[in-house]
């Protein structure tokens, strides 16, 4: 359970991103989120290489991949600038529904390519995951508005996502570093995302309250996310972290009632309940926990 916990303080983490939204700034809050995360990134980063220093560890025995980490960096920036350009094109509501297909798709990648073997009862909490997902949706009359390259975006962003579980575990095989290779995880998506900078520019806030919230991103929802997330797929594998991560939306209700006092539908109550019914019954299988661990 600690290793699930792991992953959960993950999902807070970029959950509690979604509800910062109240900036000071005046540009729109999509172009906002856009230009802040490239300059969250640059105070994460440092944030999370600060921590690795003070720790005083000495460097790990066997050589981290370095090229390797920063491809997977690639990866992560490619997800989050789908996300961008995906949400410019079709409703949130839709976005959600298509981008949490992501757990699907690790498992296809874990069996058809890691031959990763699932039990009945691990399909049936991912067929509950997506319904639940769906029923999280709090607006259903959006699922039909958006054009098919918005579409198309969102699923290249839930690949990426899907390809980066599928392979953080494989390239970390055998390392104990797991902080270590998320920093460079994290400076490979940093360089990339700065290249946009000449594109979009900065979002500079322009209040107190402002940067702190944004060094608060930066260590909440950046740094301690990422290194969860590593750490949780490298004990539980691929599938079995994207089945917990899906919980993602059950977190996001939770702050949406709790923290801007939104109206929470029974319907979206029922799909809270299939996605945290779906990650008991997948700790609860039959499991190949040795195969699950690599994938």
């Amino acid at each position: 359970m600690d290793i699930a916990l792991a992953v959960a303080i993950r999902n807070v983490g970029i959950c509690s991103s979604t509800s910062t939204t109240n900036t000071g700034t005046h540009q729109s809050p999509l172009l906002w989120f856009f230009g802040t995360s490239i300059l969250w990134l640059l105070f994460a980063t440092p944030v999370i290489w600060l921590v690795i220093a003070a720790r005083n560890q000495p460097l790990p025995d066997k050589p981290l991949p370095i090229k390797q980490l920063f491809g997977l960096g690639f990866i992560y920036s490619i997800a989050a600038v789908s996300a961008f350009f995906g949400l410019q094109r079709i409703p949130a509501s839709l976005y959600i529904v298509l981008f949490y297909t992501y757990p699907a798709m690790v498992t296809v990648i874990s069996v058809v390519f890691f031959k990763v073997r699932l039990s009945l009862l691990a399909w049936l909490a991912l067929a509950m995951t997506l319904s639940g997902i769906a029923l999280t949706v709090p607006d259903f009359t959006q699922l039909g508005d958006g054009d098919l390259l918005g579409i198309l975006i969102a699923f290249v962003n839930a690949l990426a996502v899907a390809v980066y579980y599928s392979l953080i575990g494989v390239v970390m095989k055998g390392h104990q570093a797991v902080t270590r290779g998320s920093a460079w995880v994290m400076t490979g998506t940093m360089i990339i995302l700065s290249s946009f900078i000449l594109i979009r520019g900065l979002a500079i806030p322009d209040n107190l309250i402002a940067w702190l919230s944004l060094l608060g991103l930066a260590i909440v929802s950046t740094a301690m996310p990422i290194s969860m997330l590593n750490i949780g797929i490298s004990k539980l594998g691929a599938t079995h972290a994207s089945i917990i991560s899906a919980g993602e939306p059950v977190i996001s209700l939770f702050w949406a009632m709790t923290l801007l006092d939104e109206t929470i539908l029974p319907i979206q109550w029922v799909g809270a309940a299939l996605i945290v019914i779906s990650v008991v019954l997948f700790q609860l299988r039959p499991t190949h926990r040795k195969s699950l661990a690599t994938s």
